[in-house]
């Protein structure tokens, strides 16, 4: 059985849960405690009384307020960091000291882009497998748009046009890494521009929304808006354009719309081919993610690999969301090779 522990005890560690309108579960205590091989050794938070009632409430042995005295006092294998961003980079190489095997980390992996990389580094250089809670990957919606666009639904992808809210390492991320999901690109270069009549702060830390243009090297182009007045206007649409058909993931990451080109459809002319729907699939079943990705990472450990969000797919978001930031202050394009 795996030893687990959890620092930082906040809405997506546990609370997250409580509210009537989430049907599944997102919590990672709530997770960890419906996978067989996992077992919750010790949490972790600031808030003394908030450790005490959720150790009761979920029958946790052990609770600190000081995750270095966590990590140095317990062997664990796997942990999951649910603290501010600009806090992992310090919680995480102190994971690796002492020896943890996986670390599960909230999104964003850093605001910076340097500290992004030695995360990386260090952690291959310690055979840590390092995930990344971009739970969308482990949608089962999503994972069948990924299916259809690799199995050539709608042929090589000419644009990715994404439509979410601010504000970009916290909300636009999801947007951004489900590009980089369903194009298997990498980015070349980044223009933008930040959201300034709201900026979001974050625990303490602003977080601008913006509109960006991606190019990636599989040739496809991204524009993504991430802005809105209001954390609570949520909003997150994709629609990719390939040579031959497109899709539409719509409705909140709901739905959607498969087109391809046909013959039958030809009111520009007898010669032309035009989109024809194909299929629409709304989400009549909510599978598990958040127990989908853990389990993700437990295979990791057993049979190597890296999870399906992972540190170099953390590394390709920041780049852009820190590239439209860049192309902003600069007014330039931010090239990446």
């Amino acid at each position: 059985m795996y030893k687990v522990g959890v620092i930082g005890l906040g809405q997506i560690a546990y609370h997250i849960d409580k509210d009537p309108n989430r049907k599944i579960i997102w919590s990672h205590i709530k997770a960890y405690k419906k996978i067989a091989k996992t077992n919750i050794l010790g949490i972790c938070d600031i808030n003394h009384d908030l450790v005490e009632k959720i150790k009761s409430e979920c029958k946790i042995p052990k609770g600190y307020t000081n995750y270095e005295n966590m990590l140095s006092e317990n062997n664990f294998d796997i942990i999951s960091i649910c603290t501010p961003i600009q806090t992992h980079y310090d919680i995480i190489i102190k994971c690796v000291q002492n020896g943890v095997k996986a670390i599960f980390c909230e999104k964003t992996l850093s605001y910076s882009l340097e500290e992004t990389e030695e995360i990386i580094k260090l952690c291959k250089k310690n055979n840590v497998i390092l995930g990344v809670n971009y739970i969308l990957r482990w949608d089962n919606l999503n994972i069948e748009i990924k299916n259809l666009i690799d199995n050539g639904a709608i042929g090589k992808i000419y644009t990715m046009v994404g439509y979410g809210a601010t504000a970009l390492h916290t909300s636009t991320s999801h947007l951004i890494d489900l590009m980089l999901y369903f194009s298997n690109g990498n980015p070349l270069w980044v223009t933008g521009e930040i959201q300034k009549d709201f900026i979001r702060i974050v625990h303490g830390v602003e977080d601008c929304g913006g509109i960006g243009i991606i190019k990636f090297d599989t040739g496809a182009i991204g524009l993504i808006k991430g802005v809105s007045s209001s954390p609570q206007k949520y909003m997150l649409e994709l629609d990719i354009l390939g040579e031959n058909g497109r899709i539409k993931l719509y409705n909140n990451g709901l739905a959607y719309d498969l087109y391809q080109y046909s013959a039958e459809i030809n009111t520009a002319g007898s010669s032309y081919e035009s989109l024809k729907l194909i299929k629409t699939q709304q989400k009549n079943n909510e599978n598990k993610r958040m127990i989908d990705a853990i389990l993700d990472i437990i295979d990791c450990l057993e049979n190597g690999g890296e999870p399906l969000a992972n540190g170099n797919s953390s590394y390709n978001l920041i780049k852009i969301i820190e590239g439209i930031k860049n192309s902003d202050k600069i007014k330039k394009i931010i090239k990446f090779f």
